[in-house]
């Protein structure tokens, strides 16, 4: 099991366990969160299918992805991950993140902790070039996050995702070493 730590060691980064659905569950379901991602889950079935399905592909050798849970002050209060493209002309040097963090624990910087955590795992342990993520062009929240971590506006995605009957904008961000 992949455990990552920050120097204070408050902030761990660990991969989920079945115990950990209600919190995922609860966490893609809060309203604000379901306005960002294109689909949540229906039920706790949908969740719990998809949680195992992370915990399946954590343990691959060969990995497409990783989950991991936040864990700030012993409290789980989101989670973060990496999606590895598999092609194999991309799928040595970039990859995408995702992130949801707890609506209690949004403004306080952990967020951007957890994402500094993972952003370094990822250069690191997969020897990336380029990390890419999109957000929504009206979150500002996540796109001050991004651009404290180095992250850089590549574009906005105009009319990118179509969710309750309008069309949706995306920003693309993306850090490269």
């Amino acid at each position: 099991m992949v455990v990552i730590k920050s120097k204070s060691e408050k902030l761990i980064l660990r991969y989920p366990k079945l115990s950990d659905l209600r919190l995922i569950y609860e966490l893609d379901t809060e309203p604000t969160a379901k306005k960002m991602f294109m689909s949540s889950y229906k039920n706790i079935r949908e969740a719990r299918k998809d949680l195992m399905e992370h915990i399946k592909e954590n343990k691959r050798k060969n990995k497409s992805q990783e989950h991991f849970i936040i864990d700030f002050e012993g409290k789980s209060i989101g989670h973060v991950w990496l999606s590895l493209l598999s092609n194999d002309i991309c799928k040595k040097h970039q990859a995408s993140l995702g992130y949801v963090i707890s609506k209690d624990c949004r403004g306080k910087g952990i967020g951007t902790k957890a994402l500094r955590l993972l952003v370094n795992y990822a250069f690191k342990r997969y020897k990336l070039k380029r990390l890419a993520t999109y957000t929504r062009t009206f979150n500002k929240a996540s796109r001050r996050m991004l651009e404290k971590l180095g992250f850089k506006l590549e574009g906005i995605l105009r009319k990118n995702k179509w969710k309750e009957g309008k069309y949706l904008d995306d920003c693309m961000y993306a850090k490269v070493k």
